[in-house]
């Protein structure tokens, strides 16, 4: 099992969103939400790697000690294999009832075993489970596994096809390259998935707010099991950072 991975998540309207780090044991590599210390996106060294869209870091409705955000690093730091933890995970949703709606992947590299969990409404508990097959796929907020239902899903899947194919032996410029050629097209951002704008905040009483992407991450699992990360991400006073990380897995 080989992973590309290029990401815009989350996008958010207030909250801090801090850019990818090594966890204090020095095994878990990810960004964090500092309401809750959750995280959208997480690889460690020994293969384990989750993915995450959501709507509420989208809605700004992350709350201190719960959340789909905690999920990723739950799997992370577990040892289950990706369909111990949906299962387990499915059984929580339906004794807890906690109001999400998430799309999440959870991927075991040394056992080449990938399973995505969908939770599609906050109404109901039910949570959906499959395995994610050998392919290209893409992950939407609301519709979850290589959705089509909106021109933004659409884009990123064309785009992620049409750059993955010159991967080859990719070097740590070509990294920043794809992040930045699939989030800001020079050429003019038409086929760009990048989004900046204001729009209202949802709770009503907080006017218009600054809305869009704060993190671009650009991630190559090789079968060599080398990875390669690159990140772009938005300080808290709207400056873009850059970080690059290599390591093996273990």
């Amino acid at each position: 099992m080989a992973i590309a991975a290029t990401s815009s998540s989350p996008l958010c309207f207030l909250k801090v969103i801090s850019g990818a780090s090594w966890s204090r044991n020095g095994q878990i590599l990810s960004g964090r939400c500092k309401a809750n210390n959750g995280t959208w996106f997480g690889i460690t060294k020994r293969g384990r790697v989750a993915f995450l869209v959501n709507t509420s870091l989208l809605l700004d409705r992350v709350k201190a000690n719960s959340g789909s955000e905690l999920y990723p690093v739950h799997f992370l730091e577990g040892n289950m294999s990706p369909d111990q933890f949906a299962n387990e995970l499915r059984l929580h949703e339906k004794q807890s009832n906690e109001r999400h709606v998430y799309s999440l992947i959870v991927a075991d590299m040394t056992s080449s075993s990938m399973v995505h969990i969908l939770k599609p409404l906050d109404t109901k508990s039910d949570v959906i489970i499959e395995t994610v097959p050998f392919g290209v796929h893409t992950l939407s907020s609301y519709q979850g596994l290589d959705s089509t239902e909106s021109s933004r899903d659409s884009r990123l899947r064309g785009l992620f096809s049409q750059m993955i194919v010159d991967l080859g032996n990719i070097e740590k410029s070509q990294m920043e390259g794809i992040a930045g050629r699939f989030m800001y097209d020079a050429a003019g951002g038409r086929d760009a998935v990048f989004l900046q704008t204001r729009d209202d905040h949802p709770s009503g009483n907080l006017g218009s707010q600054r809305f869009g992407t704060t993190s671009t991450t650009a991630l190559v699992v090789k079968r060599t099991k080398e990875v390669m990360l690159f990140e772009r991400y938005m300080e808290e006073n709207g400056a873009w950072t850059k970080n690059h990380f290599a390591f093996n897995i273990q």
